[in-house]
């Protein structure tokens, strides 16, 4: 078996050690004995989002974001596309914001609008977190550092179908060995519903 990873903005998006997260999967993906195949993309690349089966982008300065953002837009039908096909999705930190409706500063900035929600900037938050989720019946730690509030979803971590966004930043998996666990059985699952797991 063979898991195509997109690692969107891996040089814009990476603010608090996020690449860890890339790290991890990898890891534990060859513990498998899988084939991984990580596609480094950043602006200006083609991306082809049909051939990957999951995508991962990490946290960034507000400026960052939002060249990300009007790059996203380049590719929205084929990213629209993955996400109808309930590929895989994981946002670490503010880049949850890119997949919503519209991020409300002083101004009303219109995203992607893939899921259903708004984020309003507010004053900053910084925080650790240990939190209970509906993902897996463990708590989920990690630390905090944005302005942006979702408006009526869970703030600290957003599930639908197979997108999970959060604003828990850097390797959040590593920090959470039983969310990463989940993580990649889903994954897996999603190519073979009946692989062989090792111990």
């Amino acid at each position: 078996m063979k898991i195509t990873i997109g690692y969107l903005y891996y040089d814009l998006l990476n603010l608090y050690g996020d690449s860890g997260n890339i790290k991890a999967l990898i890891y534990h993906l060859k513990e498998q004995d899988i084939d991984v195949d990580v596609k480094y993309l950043t602006i200006k690349d083609k991306k082809d989002f049909s051939k990957l089966d999951m995508i991962y982008i990490g946290s960034g300065t507000e400026d960052n974001l939002i060249l990300a953002l009007n790059d996203l837009k380049e590719d929205f039908d084929s990213l629209k596309e993955f996400i109808d096909n309930k590929k895989f999705l994981l946002a670490t930190g503010n880049s949850l914001e890119l997949f919503g409706n519209y991020i409300v500063t002083n101004k009303k900035i219109k995203c992607l609008g893939l899921f259903d929600y708004v984020v309003m900037y507010q004053d900053r938050i910084v925080k650790d977190v240990n939190i209970k989720s509906n993902i897996i019946d463990k708590n989920i730690i990690g630390f905090e550092n944005h302005l942006g509030k979702v408006i009526s979803q869970n703030d600290d971590i957003i599930k639908i179908d197979n997108y999970i966004g959060t604003y828990i930043i850097g390797p959040l998996l590593v920090r959470n060995p039983y969310l990463c666990s989940y993580y990649i059985k889903e994954l897996i699952k999603s190519k073979d519903e009946n692989f062989e797991f090792k111990n």
